[in-house]
């Protein structure tokens, strides 16, 4: 069976379904290919429920803290298949939702089934070819297994698996300590798992500010969680009723053991189904390689979202912006070429890390002339709150005003880190624009707007 559309897009994540709002408000007729539910990472494997995981973790842990605000609350037990069933129900909900919203669009048709391509301009889902002149591959992004020796006999989650759990590990390994392994590991550390994390490199976040990355590390540690840096992963194997994973640091070998193993260093690119080599695409292990334009080696096919790969990068509101630019690169409706800026982001744990332009390294790398401005949580609302952790930094250009990045450690950083983004967009009047804005007293906010100005 052969059915012709004007666009067909492989992938209802972020990516995908936005090419698909543009593409029905440019008046196209368009089939959307979804192996699993609409909706993508984003509402499904990340962004949200596993923030609904972290904010049933926050409430575990400010009971604890009750006392500390005059609050008695007595002995805090934590019902984690309540839990589970509260993040699926989430899952659910948006899923719908979703599902609803691309099933009533005017030109739309939902093909549930794995896309593949059967040719030039062709897409097969199951015993189906669609054929259209323009092809959007928007498959997002998978959990990644490395080749650890003994990992393919070895009992495993990823962060996937994590949102299935119907129990809480007692002794939880992770391998790993990016941004998915440090807020799984603190939120399941919250809720009662004792947490052992394992990193081949040799310090935290290394796209993070150093002297942030190192107080989250510490905040961490506070809380009990492990985190071994700049070790060798040398074998997993299944020991007595769990696991083990031995690792090697400065020429000694040491032998983790746990009830669960969560493998957690990071998310390729999910091309392993699509037959690119169809089309003449080759090489897409790091990303679906694109152009400027986000155009593939192949005519008429394009690429958005997670399915890329470095520069582009995988943030949510990086594929929603690129779901709309790529239907207008298509169809040439762009005035110009795709700006690849990343923008704002933030890791979720407690206290949150957010960030947005370039570190202080990278700013003298560039070949920049930098002043830095700090801050810290310290007196005022964050007192009052009982949230004086973390720190601020600013780099900026000298003599310019122009602010060239900034990060936030702190309670809630991720609202704090937009007045900033919204700052750079003035260029050489960033500082003066934060400066002539008065901020409301007390707030968090002021301390970053204090770091701006020591900027200056």
């Amino acid at each position: 069976m052969r059915s012709e559309f004007d666009m067909v897009v492989i992938g209802g994540g972020m990516a995908g379904l936005n090419a698909v709002q543009r593409a029905v408000t440019a008046g196209l007729r368009v089939a959307v290919v979804e192996r699993d539910r609409v909706g993508g990472t984003c509402p499904i494997r990340g962004c949200i429920p596993t923030k609904a995981l972290v904010r049933s973790a926050e409430i575990a842990h400010e009971a604890r803290r009750a006392a500390e605000f005059g609050i008695r609350v007595g002995a805090v037990e934590v019902d984690f298949a309540a839990v589970m069933r509260r993040v699926r129900g989430i899952i659910d909900q948006g899923a719908t939702a979703t599902r609803a919203w691309v099933e009533g669009l005017e030109g739309v048709e939902l093909i549930e089934g794995e896309g593949s391509f059967a040719g030039p301009g062709e897409v097969r889902v199951d015993g189906r070819v669609l054929t259209a002149p323009h092809i959007v591959i928007a498959t997002g992004a998978v959990p990644g297994v490395p080749p650890i020796p003994g990992l393919a006999d070895t009992p495993h989650l990823t962060s996937d698996d994590v949102l299935a759990l119907e129990e809480l590990p007692g002794r939880l390994l992770i391998i790993g300590a990016g941004p998915i392994a440090l807020e799984l590991g603190q939120a399941l550390g919250r809720l009662g798992a004792t947490v052992t994390m394992v990193e081949v490199l040799p310090r935290l976040l290394p796209g993070a500010e150093p002297e942030l990355a190192d107080r989250l590390g510490e905040h961490l540690a506070e809380e009990g969680i492990e985190i071994n840096v700049g070790v060798a992963v040398e074998r997993t194997e299944p020991g007595p009723g769990g696991v083990r994973v031995v690792i090697g640091q400065d020429g000694r070998q040491r032998v983790l053991e746990g009830d669960a193993l969560l493998v957690a260093t990071g998310r390729p690119p999910a091309v392993a189904a699509l037959n690119l080599e169809a089309v003449g695409i080759t090489d897409a292990r790091r990303g679906v390689p694109v152009d400027a334009h986000l155009r593939t080696a192949a005519p008429g096919v394009f690429a958005a979202g997670d399915v890329l790969g470095p520069p582009w990068g995988a943030f949510t509101p990086v594929a929603r912006r690129l779901g709309g630019e790529v239907v207008e690169q298509a169809l040439g409706l762009a005035a110009g070429p795709v700006d690849p800026d990343i923008g704002s982001r933030a890791i979720f744990t407690d206290p949150e890390l957010a960030m947005v332009g370039l570190t202080e390294q990278a700013a003298r790398d560039a070949g920049f002339a930098v002043r830095v401005g700090t801050g810290a949580f310290r007196g005022g609302k964050a007192r009052a709150w009982g949230e004086e952790r973390g720190m601020v930094k600013v780099v900026a250009q000298a003599g310019t005003g122009r602010i060239l990045g900034a990060q936030v450690l702190a309670y809630h950083a991720a609202d704090l880190i937009h007045p900033v983004a919204v700052a750079m967009t003035q260029g050489d009047g960033a500082i003066a624009a934060m400066r002539a804005t008065p901020h409301v007293h007390p707030t968090l906010g002021e301390v970053v707007r204090s770091a701006v100005e020591a900027a200056g």
